[in-house]
């Protein structure tokens, strides 16, 4: 019964009949409108609030009110498919090929004066991370590629992309700190970064999408089996990227 309230809600904010701001009915006048027990509107209302649409106040007679579309619920849920490992680390990564060249790509072609500024003053911070252990420099590496895609100014790819990449990091993260060259990964790092600054800088989009999915090929592909790896390797060719040497 609960359902009726709660696809009444997002169907009125959908169709802007209800802006942030409104008030709904409160719940003696959602009852009678909906013809339904006490119960099942409050449990509407918890749905609601989950979805961060309404926010109700104790004692509030005015009624919840209605609050801007968040992508706060759909981050969690992407989040929590992730840690529950719905998705593969393959997937995950073949996806963020896709996601990373097209933040890249818009990047490159949009970026100001002041964003190369904050992306050179992000590479001091990975350099000056690097004696603190690996996951400091992780922090200011995930730093990278969120400027990036703020940068590219798309909040699809930045959401997806963002999401997708902190859910590898987590799956591999014990492989990368228990590893014995954290060094030279580091410095691998900070030299892929510069490449896609440079294509960045000279504003060239093809070069600059092609070198992410090059990177996430050489970090990922001993991590997926042989079938998965092919497909990584499809991605890299198609926008005519290189493969590295066996």
């Amino acid at each position: 019964m609960f359902q009726r309230v709660v696809d009444y809600v997002q169907n009125a904010v959908a169709s802007g009949e209800l802006r942030p701001g409104d008030r709904l009915p409160s719940e003696r006048e959602l009852v009678e409108k909906f013809s339904i027990g006490r119960t099942s509107v409050r449990e509407a209302l918890r749905v609601l609030e989950n979805m961060e649409l309404v926010r109700s106040q104790p004692r509030d007679h005015r009624g919840p009110l209605i609050l801007p579309v968040s992508v706060g619920p759909v981050r969690r849920g992407i989040s929590m498919l992730a840690a529950a490992k719905v998705f593969s680390l393959a997937e995950l990564v073949q996806f963020r090929m896709i996601a990373d060249a097209s933040a890249n790509l818009l990047a490159a072609s949009r970026r100001t004066p002041e964003q190369i500024v904050a992306l050179e003053r992000n590479m001091a911070r990975m350099r000056q991370a690097m004696p603190r252990g690996y996951e400091a420099f992780g922090r200011a590496d995930m730093e990278f590629h969120e400027l990036i895609a703020d940068i590219g100014g798309n909040q699809l790819v930045q959401l997806y992309g963002g999401v997708t990449r902190e859910a590898i990091v987590s799956l591999i993260q014990a492989a990368v700190r228990d590893a014995s060259d954290q060094t030279a990964h580091m410095l691998q790092t900070i030299q892929h970064h510069r490449a896609v600054f440079d294509a960045i800088c000279d504003q060239d989009g093809p070069r600059a999408s092609r070198l992410a999915r090059e990177t996430l090929y050489a970090y990922y592909a001993d991590h997926v089996d042989a079938e998965d790896r092919e497909i990584m390797a499809e991605l890299v060719r198609e926008c005519g990227g290189r493969l590295p040497s066996a």
